[in-house]
């Protein structure tokens, strides 16, 4: 959130937001209304001596404040609760002191010091108070309200008061940043925070941040009973879809009614529940829904996607990048129905900043309100039944992948777990487990290949960064190439065999963490790839974080098999992933597994690795501080193959490159197998039809997640690696390295 703040005088701002209307109250109205609020005992103290001074200074019309830090939301698994919130008249929370992040209107927390808890630093030129994490917490915890607030209300942007003692700040927040005002003493100057009160409780909907093309649903209502009916009906194909929408009648959660553009006219949806919504408050703030379609008693059942897209001169619309993939034909993408632009809802964070530095760049990025329908409604990827369907699922959105790029001149530049879905479409002939085709989604990122020639879209990573290319997460401004997007590929593989496939692996938690999560710290707030990343890419093998190979088994350890491994690992440590990566003569490649007990997933590992560890030797060579020392990098002679090889796939010449020893020409032939599709859909075809391999895939490998959800790293293992800090603001189009989905989306998938 570093650079996602912006301050204004209190006047200011309540020009900008909250204007006078007819009214408007004198501020001698509000004289001595806050005196019987204590601030100089506990923080709790104060909470319904304020709510009593406004509530019966009678100034929020059809609302009111509750106090409400006694009981959290139910529908909230992490159990946060506001102190104060200010509700609507017969939507406040009935259960004693209960925090309903559905119908919350305005949150307010409360803290004791004027300084010491303050959010923002105006001594700063960012506003971040960068020097006190006691106050970060501060900043995260009022975001973190704000996050509740957008993934269960249809609002643009969201307004919160910090109480500091006997100051007080506001806040306006949308999907580009944080406006916060200027300190005040709302003791000695009580009508800035009566004024901000009453002309919030009597602004339009639109100016309280209410998104008027959605209307709540009852679940009483005739729209209501209707998505209610459907927990009994059944469809005579793809029933599963109607299953999913049942998951999502959640009562504890609002319904609604969305409009969505259609052509010059519009559609309506009812959805509940998101079955996706991402975290975070800055950026696309994504959400997913199994919409229910009335207009459409064949196929009643779509995919529903809400978010706020990033506003760029050459940035499509995700529906029209879609229709240009259906009139090509590429298969396994989604089929666009309607889509379009919410009216005119834009965030403002941005040009306000930019109004107050002329001349500046910017670091904050406009989003518009988007949504887009689609007739597939899709399963996660985690649902695969087995290791060879897994595959084989990759396989359908490699082809889809490949298709677009060479149809349509489109590639997709988000390769992750979260875009790959699984669409039911029959049952294996042996044991009636259900088969399942790959559907490649979420093509918002996408760019058309023509464009590669121009200046970086935005000057900064694009994509999710568990799955980006070790080439993407040190050079943000490159261009994403095939190769890189074949990386993208190999890591989800590897996610979901890690998670959900039998391996020596001793702990998974600790490796999804350490490979994925982590980030090496390249400057400033400034990240890049994790050293186990790196260590993959670098020397072409997978590795545990104690420096053990990672073997793939065709049936999972025993209890005791698994406690003897850890055991004497703890017996013998091994080396760092940091010393490894600066010495891989010390890496362990040989394994002691039998190779009758050896997965076939193996193979695509050991062999994708060969590819990418050419890549990074020759086209893209690793240097890097962190990385091996110089003796060990063995680049010297490599510039000069770089070169002509560059050159080479630049023309696309069909001679072959001149002038290179033996060795260099063994690394270009390995390293292109990475420019086209090609190679990676053989290897993969081969594995998992061709009859060598297709009737050596054991059928029941599929294990219970062996992530720990409730994992987290111990300090000693934390700093093996820089840390990457404020990951729930941002996303990765904003300016820090941040994932376009955290951990707790992305890694959790």
């Amino acid at each position: 959130m570093v650079h996602k703040l912006t301050m204004l005088p209190y006047d200011d701002f309540m020009a900008e937001f909250l204007p006078p209307i007819d009214g408007t109250p004198d501020d001698n109205v509000f004289d001595n209304m806050f005196d019987a609020v204590p601030t100089d005992g506990k923080e709790a103290d104060m909470y319904l001596p304020f709510v009593h001074a406004v509530n019966n200074a009678a100034i929020l019309g059809h609302f009111c404040l509750a106090s409400t830090e006694s009981l959290p939301d139910p529908t909230d698994p992490k159990r946060r609760k506001t102190d104060v919130g200010m509700y609507r008249l017969g939507t406040v929370p009935t259960t004693g002191g209960r925090t309903d992040w559905a119908t919350i209107a305005l949150t307010i927390e409360f803290k004791t010091h004027p300084t010491q808890d303050d959010p923002f630093d105006d001594k700063t030129d960012t506003g971040y108070p960068s020097s006190s994490a006691r106050r970060r917490d501060n900043l995260g915890q009022i975001l973190g309200y704000a996050d509740l607030v957008f993934r269960r209300q249809q609002t643009t942007h969201h307004f919160s008061v910090m109480i500091l003692g006997d100051c007080a700040r506001i806040e306006r927040i949308d999907h580009a940043g944080v406006v916060f005002s200027s300190k005040f003493n709302y003791k000695q100057e009580p009508a800035k925070l009566g004024q901000f009160f009453w002309r919030l409780a009597h602004a339009s909907s639109e100016a309280r941040g209410r998104d008027t093309t959605a209307t709540y649903v009852s679940p009483s209502s005739p729209d209501g009973l209707e998505m209610l009916a459907w927990e009994t009906k059944t469809l005579p194909t793809d029933d599963y879809t109607r299953q999913l929408f049942v998951e999502t009648l959640d009562r504890g959660w609002a319904w609604w009614k969305l409009r969505v553009r259609d052509g010059d006219g519009y559609k309506e949806f009812l959805v509940a529940k998101p079955a996706f919504a991402a975290p975070g408050v800055v950026g696309r703030a994504t959400r997913g829904y199994v919409a229910y379609d009335k207009s459409n008693a064949d196929r009643p059942f779509v995919y529903l996607k809400d978010c706020w897209r990033v506003v760029h001169e050459r940035s499509e619309l995700e529906g029209d990048i879609l229709a240009t993939l259906n009139e090509h034909e590429v298969s396994n993408v989604p089929t666009v129905l309607c889509h379009g632009d919410v009216q005119e809802q834009r965030t403002v964070s941005q040009d306000i900043w930019a109004r107050l530095h002329p001349g500046k760049e910017c670091r904050m990025k406009a989003h518009q309100h988007y949504r887009l329908v689609v007739n597939e409604v899709g399963l996660p990827l985690k649902k695969f039944p087995n290791g060879q369907d897994l595959v084989s699922v990759l396989i359908d959105c490699l082809e889809a992948h490949e298709e677009a790029y060479t149809k349509a001149n489109i590639i997709h530049r988000d390769i992750s777990v979260g875009n790959i879905l699984l669409i039911p479409w029959g049952e294996h002939p042996k044991d009636k487990q259900p088969i399942y085709k790959g559907l490649l989604t979420d093509w918002e990122l996408s760019k058309r290949t023509e464009y590669n020639e121009l200046e970086a879209r935005h000057p900064d990573r694009t994509g999710t960064w568990q799955f980006l290319s070790v080439n993407a997460l040190k050079r943000p401004n490159a261009h994403i190439e095939i190769a890189d997007e074949l990386e993208s590929f190999f890591y989800v593989l590897l996610y979901c065999a890690i998670r959900f496939l039998p391996h020596t692996c001793n702990d998974v938690s600790q490796f999804m963490y350490s490979f994925f999560d982590r980030g090496e710290i390249a400057g400033p707030l400034e990240y890049t790839c994790s050293l186990h990343k790196f260590l993959a890419m670098r020397y072409g093998c997978l590795v545990s974080t104690d420096g053990q190979p990672v073997v793939f088994l065709t049936q999972p350890r025993t209890s005791k098999e698994i406690a003897a491994a850890v055991a004497e690992s703890e017996k013998k440590p091994g080396l760092s992933l940091k010393e490894l990566v600066r010495d891989g003569s010390k890496l362990k490649a040989k394994t002691t597994v039998p190779k009758d007990q050896r997965h076939p997933i193996n193979k695509i590992f050991v062999t994708l690795l060969k590819w990418f560890k050419a890549r990074y030797e020759l086209v893209a060579p690793l240097d890097d501080d962190s990385g091996p020392s110089a003796s060990n990098r063995r680049m010297s002679f490599y510039p000069r193959a770089a070169t002509k090889w560059n050159r080479h796939i630049r023309t696309q010449a069909a001679e072959p490159v001149q002038s290179v020893t033996p060795a260099e020409a063994l690394l270009i032939a390995t390293a292109k197998k990475l420019t086209t599709h090609g190679d990676m859909l053989e290897l993969l075809t081969e594995m998992v039809y061709g009859e060598e391999w297709q009737d050596k895939w054991p059928r029941n490998d599929k294990q219970p997640d062996q992530l720990d959800p409730k994992f987290k790293p111990t300090p000693e293992k934390s700093q093996q690696q820089g840390k990457r800090t404020e990951r729930e603001e941002d996303t990765l189009e904003d300016s820090q390295p941040d994932s376009k989905r955290l951990r707790s989306a992305a890694s959790r998938e």
